[in-house]
């Protein structure tokens, strides 16, 4: 039989595991396209006379916010969203006894 206890932990860990993942991703595809967007920028203003405005700062900045945020939320911080999510779910769960 699965204990309230084993079943929390392995939700947690299963959980953390799945948030990192997708913080890895998430700079894996940030690296990617910044890259190409840096290098399009740059070529661009160095082979052409058209338009000479360096414009790849914006976007790796931008960009580069939401993916810190992502790094706390998903990894940084992920057993404390957890521990918070598990406590409301356990006063939900409460809530709900009560009204029956």
């Amino acid at each position: 039989m699965v204990t309230t206890e084993a079943y929390k932990r392995a939700e947690r860990e299963l959980t953390i595991r799945e948030w990192k993942r997708g913080w890895r991703i998430h700079a894996a595809v940030y690296a990617v396209v910044v890259t190409g967007l840096t290098l399009a920028n740059v070529l661009v203003v160095a082979l052409t006379d058209a338009w000479n405005f360096y414009w790849f700062p914006f976007p790796l900045v931008g960009w580069g916010i939401g993916l810190t945020f992502h790094y706390l939320y998903g990894v940084r911080w992920a057993e404390r969203e957890i521990k918070a999510r598990q406590a409301e779910i356990e006063q939900r769960l409460a809530r709900d006894v009560l009204h029956l």
